[in-house]
């Protein structure tokens, strides 16, 4: 082989494998299964637990939209147009299956970046707030939250993208209409409950010694992770509430050692974010006709989606609703005493 001939086949192979990258990068462009760049015109785009830091991304920049719902799993089952007739302006849903304070934050941050937002309704999780404050639940794809278009390559070219995602997306052609594509979002309401006795926990006698109490890595997260939101954004108004865990979830906490502490930790959540005007916090831990009722279930602490729905009617009407630190303090109290109150099976 000549030089003349290798310097040909060289320049032929460069070229192919130029046409091969942009042909790629073209098709997850216009497929683009996490609508990143744009919405899904052809196919239901594939909404998954396990992708919500992909899906997400796309969520936050391809929809339109002024109020957000933040949360964990309690928040999944969340209907943004039952939200929306409850409240008003236009939902989505950024929620993080176990996701900690600062998968929260990032979620917001992303918000803010891109849309002027009106409205932020968070699920306060405790247990999202006792990791340290950098921690999240899995890396997430930072390349496509951030503005940087060059560094996309890394979605553009992306092996499980091409191999898994888009064959996905290309088995659900057609269009949901927009307000039951974001009600079905990530839902996850069971087929099948369980028998409601089998969520019954007791309580021992005597109760096991309490954990003490440790502030530090609640006040991170509340430092870096949710105040400078509320800071910086004080024309947004924040809903923040506390999930109806059901008393047997607390039962379990206390038969462990912890209801004491989280009973303060919840004291100090409310401490530190009711000083804020654009703040409402509402206790739904303490609504004795979701956490007695164990047929709402589907474990100690994940409730059906008509308990979520009811908690958007709740919210309009400002039920449950907590105006200072010693009214919080007297709902913790009174949380306390039902758990512990061995009257109640």
């Amino acid at each position: 082989m000549t030089a003349d001939t290798t310097k040909r086949w060289c320049a032929f192979v460069g070229l192919g494998t130029l046409i091969l990258f942009l042909a790629l990068i073209l098709l997850v462009f216009l497929v683009d299964p996490y609508e990143i760049y744009h919405r899904a015109f052809f196919y239901i785009p594939p909404y998954k637990s396990t992708t919500q830091s992909y899906s997400n991304a796309g969520v936050a920049k391809s929809f339109s939209y002024d109020s957000v719902i933040i949360g964990t799993s309690e928040t999944e089952n969340c209907k943004p147009s039952v939200y929306e007739k409850a409240l008003g302006g236009s939902f989505v849903k950024l929620c993080m299956n176990g996701g900690t304070a600062r998968d929260h934050a990032k979620m917001m941050e992303m918000a803010f970046r891109t849309h002027t937002i009106k409205r932020v309704v968070y699920g306060v999780d405790l247990f999202s707030f006792v990791l340290y404050y950098t921690n999240q639940k899995m890396k997430t794809p930072d390349y496509l939250y951030d503005a940087n278009l060059p560094n996309d390559v890394q979605y553009l070219l992306n092996r499980d993208v091409l191999i898994t995602e888009i064959p996905e997306a290309l088995r659900h052609p057609g269009r949901e209409e927009d307000a039951a594509q974001r009600d079905r979002m990530y839902a996850w309401d069971p087929p099948e409950m369980p028998d409601p006795q089998s969520l019954r926990v007791s309580l021992p006698d005597p109760l096991p010694e309490q954990q003490a109490v440790d502030y530090v890595l609640i006040d991170m997260n509340l430092s870096y992770n949710l105040i400078p939101f509320l800071e910086a954004n004080p024309d947004t108004q924040f809903d923040l509430f506390f999930p109806p865990y059901s008393l047997s979830y607390w039962r379990d906490r206390a038969n462990h050692g912890y209801l004491e502490e989280d009973m303060a930790f919840r004291n100090r959540i409310m401490e530190a974010v009711l000083s804020y005007k654009n703040v409402h916090l509402y206790d739904f831990a303490i609504c004795e006709e979701w956490i007695t009722d164990y047929s709402l279930y589907y474990d100690l602490r994940h409730y059906l989606s008509r308990v979520n729905d009811q908690m958007a009617t709740k919210i309009a009407s400002s039920e449950y609703l907590v105006s200072t630190p010693e009214e919080g303090r007297m709902n913790t109290e009174k949380l306390k005493n039902l758990v512990l109150d061995r009257t109640i099976p």
